[in-house]
C-alpha cells in the first residue's frame, strides 16, 4: 500500500529555551513568530514549524546530538539564487556560524547549512525536491 500525502503539515522541536527560539528564528531568520504561551509556531510554505519547552526530566543544557538516532537535519526550498543570498548575509551579520553557499554533490543543487540553538542542522536549498 502506498500512503498518498502532498506534503509535510508540521515540524516539532523542543527547544531549551523560548526566548532564545524567538531571538533565533524571530529577530535572525525573520520568521513570523506566533506565540500561544506554552508553545510558539511559525510556518514555511505550508508547513507549521512548533517550538515547544523542554519536558520536565530533560537534562539542563540539553542539546541535539549527531550521534544518536532522531531527526537528522530539517531542509526546505527556495526559489531563487537570490535568497540563498540573503539568507547567507543574514546569518554572517547575526554571527551564526555557516560554511556560506554549498554545493550538495548528490542533488546537484546550492544549499546553505547552519545551526539553531539547540544545535538543529537546518539548511535551506536552492529548487524544488523534484528536478
Amino acid at each position: 500500500m502506498k500512503i498518498n500525502t502532498d506534503g509535510i503539515h508540521h515540524v516539532s522541536l523542543r527547544v531549551n529555551d523560548l526566548q532564545a527560539a524567538r531571538r533565533f528564528y524571530g529577530d535572525v531568520l525573520g520568521f513570523d513568530l506566533q506565540d500561544l504561551g506554552h508553545l510558539m509556531y511559525f510556518t514555511v510554505g505550508p508547513t507549521f514549524v512548533v517550538l515547544w519547552p523542554p519536558n520536565p526530566g530533560t537534562p539542563k543544557n540539553d542539546r541535539v546530538t549527531d550521534t544518536r538516532v532522531g531527526l537528522d537535519h530539517v531542509a526546505f526550498h527556495v526559489g531563487e539564487r537570490g535568497e540563498l543570498d540573503k539568507i547567507a548575509a543574514t546569518l554572517k551579520k547575526a554571527g551564526v556560524p555557516t560554511a556560506g553557499i554549498e554545493r550538495d554533490p548528490t542533488l546537484d543543487r546550492d544549499y546553505i547549512c547552519f545551526r539553531d540553538p539547540d544545535n538543529v542542522q537546518w539548511e535551506f536549498y536552492l529548487g524544488s525536491a523534484s528536478k
